[in-house]
């Protein structure tokens, strides 16, 4: 949507193509790229003031004046409110981010999905929105795996040997009979092969999809 008084520039007004027709600065329909560079350094050796003055000088003054009513059309508009509503989508990931840790652009990039994910779920306009919000919910959940780091966790059975005691903590060991077998070598292995794998989907789907998340 845009704003009645900025749908044209000062510098295109009638007043500023009148100061340039009045000292020979008239811009010609069409030029090459060179042309219009040639064009501009003429303009600036005949009448260097007016060239500034109607070229940008009358812009950098609409500026100035629409700078009230500018503000309020940010209000009116919710551009001031989308700012405070995305501090507040993202405190947790500005809470925890360290610039020295990897764990912080995941938690970004993880919210930052699951809300275009809604988004495109809820709002979108375009026939593949459904297929866009399913993508960005999968791409949402491996990052959510790698941050959370739990392959261990949800690759072996552990029962409860004990409860909590004075200091904290229960007590677990493998059921016995189930695989893998935690600690051993083909454990570890299944581990780092099934973290690899996620980061390699991430990769693919990063490169191949994320151009077309939009609306």
């Amino acid at each position: 949507m845009v704003r009645p008084t900025r749908a044209n520039y000062w510098s295109s007004s009638k007043l500023s193509h009148k100061l340039r027709e009045r000292f020979g600065l008239t811009n010609p329909l069409a030029l090459t790229w060179e042309g219009w560079d040639d064009h501009e350094e003429i303009c600036k050796q005949k009448a260097p003031i007016i060239h500034w003055l109607t070229d940008t000088g009358f812009d950098k003054l609409q500026n100035i004046i629409l700078f009230p009513s500018d503000l309020w059309w940010s209000f009116k508009t919710a551009t001031i409110w989308k700012f405070f509503r995305n501090l507040w989508l993202f405190r947790k990931a500005l809470w925890g981010y360290r610039s020295w840790d990897y764990h912080g652009m995941f938690q970004f990039m993880e919210t930052c999905a699951r809300d275009m994910s809604r988004c495109h779920k809820e709002h979108g306009h375009l026939m593949c929105s459904e297929e866009t919000a399913k993508e960005l919910k999968v791409f949402a959940e491996l990052l959510h795996r790698i941050n959370e780091d739990n392959y261990t966790d949800d690759k072996i059975e552990f029962k409860k040997t004990s409860e909590r005691g004075l200091f904290g903590g229960y007590g677990f060991e493998q059921k016995p009979n189930t695989l893998p077998a935690y600690k051993s070598k083909s454990f570890y292995k299944i581990i780092a092969s099934n973290k690899k794998n996620d980061l390699e989907l991430i990769g693919k789907m990063f490169a191949r999809k994320s151009q077309s998340w939009w609306d």
